[in-house]
């Protein structure tokens, strides 16, 4: 189904920006958390269906060691999430994959979680990559506490105070999350057995509900142990409860899953940039809502990268730099708030002439960030993207075996020149590559002829598969089929399935234009991009290769949504103290 038959917004006024201006790593990263961003739409429904989370069993000790129970109810079906809790030694804790303990291990099921049911997979968990899950598994999460942040955070409510902001705010968090493993993972339920509109038939709904509960059952713990050292301990204040996420760190394995789903990739990207497109063509006035609500959330944001964790500049632009972006992008707000002008013209189009002026001016991610604030204001012009978001992508492709070989260079040519002409002679070019490890289980990145693992190379090279694949089909008779090409070349199998697939569907923000091999890809920014899809907004390289960061900030809490209040949260800011 084309974007027009969605909406009449759907085919905007103004051009989408090409692909060679928004699809490089370093582009990509500078995008923001939006109405976009899959975390929004998850908690939206939850507010919606106004889910209730019911504690059945939270049987700790008090260090909060032992099993916690949570039922969800909602309008489709009863969801239970199942914590096995601990309290590892720092010098045990780990955030390493093949890691068989961690200080919470949990599991997100249908059906009674029985006793006998809750052993069993707290054995299955003892040895973590061969464990299996029952039928009615959607799958396995895992994470750690922080431990300096959450023993202060105890400490103080067991003094009977709220804790102390400034250490609340540089983490943001009680306990960092590992990861999810489901839709089929260990044995688990696998999501497309579930309807398209249900909840778990959702792509990553199952994956982000978990990190709302790890957040809502880190509070909860947090006061229990509380509780243990002083029955009249404190209660955290319902702002310090929304305020606290849930962190994360991610590496090297979203490389990969980006490189290998064009399709998807696309898909995202071309309904951002549409909604940029629209909100872009809106004829804005000075004194309306949305640019009044424009102008504070600036000011919001400005606050907020001022204030908690500082991203330190180098690889990211730095959160001293994003705090002067938005001092210049408040000032030229404030001029059209006052006279009606941008830069001292005035437009027929504000929001594109303000995005023009940012152009110029801003850093790339002070541009993408204003983007993202025309989405956030104009949600009248992105209602049906946001319900297409989240919709399945089938990426599942086959070769067309009679398409001539002549047709096929020239989509090649005309779709690809940028892989083509792409100079990768040099001997940096080549050095890396990317492998499964056997000791891991997990994407690696290394350096050729020197780290041991390259005869286990997976596929990431797009750039080079492309220019061989193009050196074999200028050889080749032009009136020759696919087919018969790929019986005298079947190592091209894949990238021909991938260029006829891509350029079939028009997926023009399918391919990442970068070299992945080279020495100068930095794999963080692409890492970068899918967590802002996810929906986390403070992100914080830990080195060229993972980058860390919090989920969940200033989302509204169980009680919140048992309300059917979302609230406004985007750029939270520490709640006062007074």
């Amino acid at each position: 189904m084309s974007l027009a038959q969605h909406s009449e917004h759907a085919l905007p006024a103004l051009p989408l920006r090409p692909p060679e201006e928004v699809m490089t790593p370093e582009a990509m990263s500078a995008f923001k958390a939006s109405r976009l961003s899959f975390l929004r739409h998850v908690i939206g429904r939850m507010v919606a269906e106004r889910w209730r989370i019911e504690c059945d069993r939270f049987d700790l000790d008090e260090e909060g060691r032992g099993i916690a129970v949570y039922r969800l109810e909602n309008p489709g079906r009863t969801l239970y999430f199942v914590v096995n809790s601990d309290n590892l030694p720092e010098e045990r804790r780990t955030d390493r994959i093949v890691e068989n303990h961690y200080d919470g291990e949990a599991f997100l099921c249908l059906g009674d979680p029985t006793e006998e049911r809750i052993e069993f997979q707290r054995g299955q968990f003892r040895d973590f990559l061969l464990g299996r899950a029952d039928v009615d598994t959607l799958g396995w999460t895992r994470v750690n506490r922080s431990s300096r942040v959450f023993n202060a955070i105890a400490d103080a409510l067991a003094e009977g105070r709220q804790p102390d902001m400034e250490l609340a705010a540089s983490a943001g968090y009680l306990v960092r999350n590992n990861g999810f493993w489901g839709n089929g993972r260990h044995g688990s339920a696998i999501f497309p057995s579930f309807g398209r509109q249900e909840f778990l038939g959702q792509p990553y709904h199952a994956d982000l509900l978990t990190l709302f509960m790890w957040r809502h059952f880190s509070v909860e713990l947090v006061e229990h142990v509380a509780r243990c050292r002083n029955p009249r301990a404190a209660a955290l204040a319902p702002g310090m409860k929304r305020f606290l996420g849930v962190g994360n760190a991610s590496g090297l394995g979203l490389v990969p899953f980006l490189m290998r789903h064009p399709l998807r990739v696309h898909h995202w990207i071309r309904l951002r940039e549409t909604a940029i497109a629209r909100a872009k063509a809106k004829a804005a006035v000075p004194g309306a809502p949305e640019t009044l609500r424009l102008r504070d959330l600036v000011a919001r944001a400005r606050r907020y990268y001022a204030e908690g964790i500082q991203v330190r500049p180098g690889i990211f632009q730095g959160s001293a730099g994003q705090v002067a972006d938005l001092d210049a992008l408040g000032a030229a707000l404030a001029e059209f708030v006052d006279a009606g002008t941008v830069a001292g013209a005035t437009p027929e189009r504000p929001w594109a002439a303000l995005c023009d002026w940012a152009a110029s001016n801003l850093h790339r991610e002070g541009i993408e960030l204003l983007h993202s604030l025309l989405i956030e204001v104009h949600p009248e012009l992105t209602a049906d993207l946001e319900k297409r978001i989240l919709e399945p992508v089938d990426d599942a492709t086959d070769v067309r075996p009679g398409q001539g070989v002549g047709d096929l260079m020239e989509l090649l040519e005309s779709h690809y020149r940028w892989a083509l002409e792409m100079d990768v002679s040099d001997e940096s070019a080549r050095k890396h590559f990317w492998y499964l490890s056997y000791d891991n289980l997990e994407p690696r990145h290394g350096l050729r002829g020197v780290d041991p693992g390259e005869e286990f190379e997976t596929f990431v090279d797009t750039v080079g598969e492309l220019q061989a694949l193009g050196r074999d089909l200028r050889r080749a008779c032009p009136e020759q089929s696919v087919g018969v090409f790929l019986f005298a070349h079947p190592q091209h199998r894949q990238t021909v399935e991938r260029v006829q697939a891509v350029t079939a569907a028009g997926a023009v923000y399918g391919e990442i234009r970068a070299n992945v091999l080279s020495d100068d890809f930095e794999p963080c920014h692409l890492i970068r991009y899918i967590l802002t899809q996810y929906g986390m907004e403070k992100l914080d390289p830990q080195s060229r290769l993972w980058v860390r960061g919090t989920f969940l900030q200033g989302a509204p809490t169980a009680e919140d949504i048992a309300d059917g209040v979302e609230g406004d949260w985007i750029f939270p800011l520490a709640p006062s103290q007074d």
